[in-house]
């Protein structure tokens, strides 16, 4: 199941640490799900419409997809069997791009791929990740 909040949100409802996934590009850059910095403030400046922000967004996670699709495959995993994920981020707007994602990840589970990834993790009874935040960010250092 995946939800969105607010960062705020989140913090006010004291969830545990595993069940967020701060998509903001400000303050988890490195998360696959977070666009770049640039993009937000382009789309608050009037920049960009929310359609144009839309299809952009769209394609960076279709590219990402193709690029590190295990990224996408363990956060989808970590939030199947009525376990919750929570995707936040500080966006101040009436739109924000946790919209976008949710609706990206909630297709992509619905994909052959992803399919094919459960039956074949089934196959080999590989244990369904506890702590997708060690595979979604990026590495530091």
């Amino acid at each position: 199941m995946l939800h969105q909040l607010s960062q705020t949100q989140a913090d006010q409802a004291e969830l545990a640490a595993g069940q967020v996934q701060n998509i903001s590009p400000y303050h988890n850059p490195g998360h696959v799900l977070a666009p770049p910095r640039q993009w937000l403030e382009a789309l608050l400046r009037g920049d960009y419409s929310w359609h144009f922000f839309r299809l952009r967004y769209k394609n960076l996670l279709r590219r990402r997809f193709r690029e590190e699709s295990g990224r996408f495959f363990s956060l989808l995993e970590a939030s199947e069997h009525e376990r919750p994920i929570y995707l936040t981020c500080h966006c101040l707007t009436g739109h924000c791009h946790r919209e976008i994602a949710a609706e990206f990840l909630e297709n992509l589970r619905r994909q052959e791929p992803y399919q094919r990834f459960r039956s074949a993790k089934a196959a080999h009874r590989l244990p369904i990740a506890h702590d997708p935040s060690r595979v979604l960010m990026a590495s530091s250092g």
